[in-house]
């Protein structure tokens, strides 16, 4: 077990890039291999189960008062139902539906009852490793090469203005004659909120260093600065932009009440407003035309109003192929968005992207479903906050930011549908829940 953690922290960011050299480039059947860190969570799983039985603890004694177990193995068993639904047979979409859905609550219960207090610090640095070597590697090759030639040297797709589910990935997605940089990731928008989350675990993680200097401290900043900011601003992500900005938000005031225990004043709340807009007005002006588009700005609204008309249509039998990220299996993008509302019966359903995590969920799971997921999400926020409150530290704080600002980030897209993001954040959380855990039962007995 302690082995598998920092192979995983290594290799869930170049997951799309080793399945792209090893299918594109040199024609390895990849259908098996590109779920080897589901796989991998799985053994794990089972591997707690049987140390968990081994030790003789009792799965009663293990969900007695213990909420959030309940609510995730609920939550669970919920996406299994669904995964058969609407016609009552299993499908290859429901499969990785169900995947899409609920293996990051699955990564956390699996760090959360390993029994092993995990070095947090040793494990972000192999994280950080594995991001900024291969952006000191691809960002200048984005910014000053031929992105072109990639398709040689790796495999990518010389076609960067499309994306089809199972095939060879772009190195650049191409929007109005602009190359959206995704670095290894198999979409822009991907890569920039895994790249967010990336960048609050490295603030938190140097702000609550001990080893370096103020001046050796302002130097990794800035050199973070120039590696992380204008990987983001490349993406050409408007959510992910708005996402940085309200991480940063969240960052200062939880610092600002629970580490230096200041009073939340109206001026506060005024000065944090202006920091908030001016970055989003000065983008707005200078790239306008990239940032602001009408059309993707009204399909995402159409979307929303389709979910819901398709919502109250048929509130409980859509099953979890029919939207998001699994819906798009064997579909490309721009087909994914030509889908068509059950008026008369759900045999007319057509899979599309809401572009909403909250309302996929409602679609796929109904009212049960919906109502487990922010119960989830509400109690996990409350357990991180309780955290800061007993630690006042950077690395907690950072942690309840990455966690709050990729809630934030779902209200736009699919944010969770990202592997690379969504394990090793909800692993991270598992870690310091445990270590919390620990203490309180610690405590307790004393």
């Amino acid at each position: 077990m302690k082995i598998l953690a920092p192979i995983l922290f290594f290799l869930l960011p170049l997951h799309a890039f080793i399945i792209t050299v090893l299918k594109c480039k040199y024609s390895v059947d990849t259908n098996i291999l590109r779920f080897w860190k589901e796989i991998m969570l799985s053994i794990m799983w089972i591997i707690i189960l049987y140390q968990v039985y081994r030790s003789g603890s009792s799965l009663r004694k293990l969900y007695k008062n213990n909420t959030l177990l309940w609510l995730i193995s609920i939550f669970i068993a919920c996406c299994w139902v669904y995964m058969y639904f609407p016609f009552f047979e299993l499908k290859a979409a429901s499969v990785l539906g169900f995947r899409y859905d609920a293996f990051f609550f699955i990564a956390m219960i699996v760090w959360l009852y390993s029994g092993l207090m995990w070095e947090l610090r040793s494990l972000v640095k192999v994280l950080f490793i594995s991001t900024f070597w291969i952006l000191i590697i691809f960002l200048p090759w984005y910014l000053f090469g031929d992105i072109s030639s990639l398709a040689v040297k790796f495999g990518y797709s010389a076609e960067v203005s499309t994306y089809t589910a199972n095939s060879c990935i772009s190195f650049a997605q191409n929007v109005d004659g602009q190359h959206r940089f995704q670095w290894t990731f198999g979409w822009p928008i991907r890569f920039s909120v895994f790249l967010t989350i990336v960048g609050s675990l490295f603030a938190g993680w140097l702000l609550s260093s001990t080893r370096f200097t103020r001046k050796q401290q302002y130097l990794l900043a800035t050199w973070f600065a120039t590696l992380i900011l204008p990987a983001i601003f490349f993406s050409y992500s408007k959510t992910s932009i708005l996402w940085a900005l309200f991480a940063a938000w969240i960052f200062v005031l939880l610092a600002y009440k629970y580490i230096h225990k200041k009073k939340i004043t109206r001026q506060f709340y005024t000065y944090m407003a202006a920091g908030f807009t001016t970055p989003i007005i000065l983008v707005a002006l200078f790239k306008w035309e990239l940032f602001l588009h009408l059309w993707a700005v009204l399909n995402r609204l159409e979307n929303l109003w389709k979910s819901v008309e398709m919502f109250f249509y048929n509130p409980y039998w859509y099953g979890l192929w029919i939207a998001g990220p699994a819906s798009q299996i064997g579909n490309s993008i721009e087909s994914a968005w030509s889908w068509q509302v059950a008026t008369a019966t759900v045999l007319r359903v057509h899979k599309f992207l809401p572009e909403n995590w909250y309302v996929q969920i409602a679609l796929e799971m109904w009212i049960i479903g919906i109502s487990l997921f922010m119960s989830l999400i509400i109690l996990i926020g409350y357990r991180l906050i309780h955290l800061i409150k007993n630690k006042r530290d950077y690395m907690s704080v950072w942690i309840a930011t990455a966690y709050f600002a990729l809630c934030f980030m779902a209200l736009f897209t699919h944010a969770f549908e990202e592997a690379a993001t969504s394990y090793i954040l909800f692993f991270i959380i598992g870690i310091v829940l445990a270590e919390s855990m620990k203490i309180e039962q610690t405590k307790a007995k004393n």
